[in-house]
């Protein structure tokens, strides 16, 4: 006995007749990857036929609801989300990034993972023994994020139809503390970078009075330089040795507006570096790097070699601790120590959201207000009561 049953919802069998076993065949759409039809078939244990339609009815609203619309793995996903992401544009230090997580963690563990089998559950157990291997849980919320960002994608393009990474659960992020140097400190690693290399003293000083990011000074050019301000616009990134220029972390441009001393030294180092590049017969122009190895100013300095250079000085004065990114927490604790508002904070600082600003540097802000408290305190000794 078979019940035929329309276009798009399948067919009803009872095998063998009387058994009240039935065979349902259903199509559940045209596969967005492949183009073929997608097809399944299920046994349904019902007494009578319309029993069995009813349950048939409702696994093919569960389907609309839940049902993965192709047959693609995980792995032929993350290949064609990497495609598109090279296609919008994205950095080349993150795409490297996502590629580096893809081939570490995601090809190998989940990669021949058909999509419809991608739950809550496999996201969590694969999150679980990536914690019992060691990953920390930044590492983790790192995957993570491409996970989802990729399942996402592929709610988008009609290849599933929720995104089952929303559900998953996260390990909690460890809190994030950084050690800032003191004034003192950064102000003995000025003067020892000075007398290493001119340029490498007044990189590290402009990096300690504006909170710039490494990749961000390397890439500033002259005529950012306008009206005492500071025109972030550009990043410098480094890949396998070679340097480039990207948009800023944040992807936003922001003003730097300088204290007037800060921005009278700036001009007069653009006359030292006019001066040096008359000497050897070539013009500085505007569109020339703030910092660079050559007179003209054509190519920006090395990031490797600033940061090895300031490490290895560091190391020099007994600062193990004090690295060239320690400049921009320094700066950080600086500003909320002095009350500065975390919103205003964060523009100085290009951080998106300036509650990620209190997260980061906080601490580091009430620790350097309780050694203030201290040196007052040894200051005037408290009178007997």
């Amino acid at each position: 006995m078979a019940e035929q049953r329309t276009y798009g919802t399948g067919s009803l069998t009872e095998r063998p007749i009387g058994s009240g076993r039935w065979y349902f065949r259903y199509v559940v759409g045209v596969d967005p990857v492949t183009g073929k039809m997608r097809r399944k078939a299920i046994t349904i244990h019902a007494k009578s036929k319309r029993a069995a339609q009813v349950e048939a009815t409702r696994i093919l609203s569960e389907e609309k609801q839940t049902s993965t619309v192709t047959a693609a793995t995980f792995g032929e996903l993350l290949q064609e989300w990497m495609r598109f992401q090279h296609s919008r544009g994205r950095s080349p230090t993150t795409l490297n990034g996502y590629q580096s997580i893809i081939d570490l963690y995601l090809t190998p563990n989940l990669g021949h993972v058909s999509l419809e089998k991608i739950t809550a559950h496999t996201l969590d157990s694969f999150y679980a023994a990536c914690t019992a291997q060691g990953k920390s849980p930044r590492t983790v919320r790192n995957i993570h994020s491409v996970i989802s960002a990729s399942l996402n994608q592929a709610v988008k393009w009609g290849w599933i139809s929720t995104n089952p990474a929303q559900r998953a659960t996260l390990p909690e992020p460890a809190p994030r503390k950084v050690t800032a140097p003191s004034q003192e400190e950064v102000r003995e690693l000025i003067i020892a970078c000075e007398r290493r290399s001119v340029i490498l003293g007044a990189f590290v000083f402009l990096a300690a009075v504006t909170g710039c990011r490494r990749g961000e000074l390397a890439a500033l050019r002259w005529n950012a330089h306008v009206n005492g301000t500071l025109l972030i616009s550009e990043s410098a990134y480094q890949l396998s040795g070679d340097q480039g220029i990207k948009s800023t972390k944040s992807g936003r441009e922001r003003v730097i507006h300088l204290d007037p001393t800060i921005n009278e030294w700036l001009s007069s180092w653009r006359h030292r570096c006019e001066a040096e590049a008359r000497e050897w017969g070539v013009t500085l122009k505007d569109e020339s790097f703030i910092f660079s190895s050559r007179p003209d100013g054509a190519s920006m300095v090395r990031m490797d070699v600033l940061s090895h250079d300031v490490q290895k000085v560091a190391r020099g004065l007994g600062l193990p601790h004090v690295h060239l990114h320690s400049l921009r927490h320094f700066a950080a604790t600086e500003l909320l120590a002095a009350g500065v508002n975390p919103r205003v904070a964060a523009d100085v600082l290009g951080h998106a959201d300036p509650a990620m600003t209190l997260r980061v540097y906080a601490h580091a802000s009430v620790e350097r207000q309780r050694a203030a408290a201290g040196i007052l305190a040894r200051a005037i000794p408290p009178t007997t009561p």
